[in-house]
């Protein structure tokens, strides 16, 4: 299995973890923004996206890119790190945290979708899939036509398909599809699961209800209530604005004694 990682800057490690359509490419501009603040900071295409292999996947979702990211660190000598996950990539950092504690100092989860945790949750996942699903059976393998469909019924009929963002992404259209859909975001942490001390949910200014009922229902297991993060004002603020997630991880890293992890 191969990771194809990027790394960048001097000083206690971050690494990043893309979201569903996405790859480390789309992280570029976030990882020199945080580096520019004193970090060391690596990302790398998830397993079965972008330049990495497709060794066993799609396989065991969120548990299973945990386990990639965490011998990622170990490989790199970057053990502890804070380890940063952006939308479904918050997912696998939580993951992180409840199955590699160890390696982590602090695991910050960027409106993750662990859409599995709400109330209602098989019909909301029923309502999401069923219609790529069905457009993928007829139009098998049109995977970009399938996350159009998706974008559809997500912004119910709002979403933007000729922006650059949703552009980039379709070329990753397959793994959100076949990965975060079905697995990633059907992760479910238990109560006691994700060590409370290391583990902070971030939330946008104006947090769309999806996001900010699982950030509740999270904040229930770990005891403490989510952060929002001045200055993002969409969901997309990583891709967007990375300034803003890297002013606020400097003011994290400063809250530290001596600035250090």
């Amino acid at each position: 299995m191969h990771l194809a990682h990027h790394s960048v800057g001097n000083g206690p490690p971050v690494l990043l973890i893309h979201g569903g359509a996405e790859d480390a490419t789309m992280l570029t501009g976030q990882a020199h923004a945080i580096a520019a603040h004193g970090r060391r900071v690596i990302w790398y295409d998830r397993r079965g996206t972008g330049d990495s292999t497709r060794a066993d996947w799609p396989g065991s979702g969120a548990d299973q890119h945990a386990d990639d990211a965490a011998a990622l660190l170990r490989e790199l000598d970057a053990v502890p790190a804070t380890v940063l996950g952006f939308s479904s990539g918050g997912v696998v950092a939580l993951a992180v945290a409840a199955r590699h504690p160890g390696v982590v100092t602090e695991v910050i989860a960027w409106e993750p979708p662990v859409v599995a945790m709400l109330p209602g949750a098989e019909q909301l996942r029923t309502a999401l899939h069923e219609p790529y699903e069905r457009h993928l059976r007829d139009h098998p393998d049109d995977w970009r036509g399938a996350y159009q469909v998706l974008l559809h019924t997500l912004s119910q009929g709002r979403a933007d398909l000729d922006s650059p963002i949703v552009k980039q992404a379709e070329a990753n259209a397959e793994a959100i599809l076949r990965d975060d859909g079905p697995l990633i975001t059907a992760r479910v942490f238990a109560p006691g699961e994700l060590p409370a001390d290391r583990v902070v949910i971030a939330l946008s200014e104006t947090p769309d209800p999806l996001h900010q009922a699982i950030a509740d229902r999270l904040a229930q297991l770990t005891g403490k209530a989510p952060v929002t993060v001045d200055g993002a004002g969409t969901h997309e603020v990583y891709l967007e604005s990375p300034e803003v997630i890297a002013d606020f991880l400097r003011a994290r890293q400063e809250l530290r004694p001596s600035g250090r992890e």
